[in-house]
């Protein structure tokens, strides 16, 4: 019981962290790799190639994991990175956990991310929207990105192994989001301190007050997985 304590309270604290846009607006994204982990201290080597010095002691930690299409059923609440205009196309889609539903609803700019859906690895500017997924076909046109996180209502696959979903958010707000078969799907579970293993790949949510660099969420690929998002 003492371990669903704080197996709950992580899930919940990532969940106000990850649904304050205030907080979203004061923060930097990190992607790279764990360099070393010492106290409360880690080192990302970014994609870039620099080091950053990011201070964990108070961060929310979490597992990222593969997951797949037919994961994404009516009710369950998604994330996605997308790509163009009616309809969008999804760059990758994050599955949270049910101790997770609602985090960080609505539509809003994310920011330059890996194109992983043709092959060419190009980066791409995003958008992220969160909100409760229904489903339906349709084709997309592959262009810009953005992220959407939501609940999910049926859908059916279209030609190709594609998948079309509608993602609702708010009272009225909606988007038609294209999911192709070759977009990275993940799922995040939970987890503490232990899983910062220098040579893991890392997204890191980072709050930035001139020199001092303090981690709010740690998203660490399991088992050699690059976090998409």
């Amino acid at each position: 019981m003492k371990h669903l304590s704080k197996t709950l309270a992580a899930a919940a604290g990532l969940t106000a962290l990850l649904s304050s846009a205030a907080f979203a607006a004061q923060v930097e994204r990190v992607r790279g790799t764990i360099d070393k982990a010492e106290g409360s201290t880690l080192t990302i080597k970014t994609e870039d190639g620099k080091s950053e010095t990011v201070d964990v002691g108070g961060a929310k930690f979490a597992w990222v994991v593969p997951s797949s299409l037919d994961a994404i059923k009516d009710g369950v609440f998604i994330g996605t990175a997308t790509k163009g205009e009616n309809p969008m196309t999804a760059l990758e889609v994050v599955l949270f956990p049910e101790s997770m539903r609602g985090t960080g609803e609505g539509h809003y700019g994310w920011d330059t991310i890996t194109d992983q859906t043709g092959g060419a690895g190009s980066k791409v500017k995003s958008a992220m929207t969160n909100g409760t997924v229904k489903a339906e076909t349709a084709n997309a046109p592959k262009v810009k990105s953005a992220m959407t996180n939501g609940t999910v209502k049926a859908d059916k696959a279209a030609s190709g192994g594609e998948r079309t979903l509608t993602v609702s958010y708010g009272k009225d707000g909606s988007k038609e989001i294209v999911v192709p078969a070759s977009a990275p799907i993940v799922a995040f579970e939970p987890a503490d301190k232990a899983i910062l293993a220098p040579g893991s790949k890392v997204f890191a949510v980072v709050a930035k007050d001139g020199a001092k660099a303090e981690g709010k969420l740690v998203a660490v690929g399991k088992d050699g997985l690059t976090p998409p998002m």
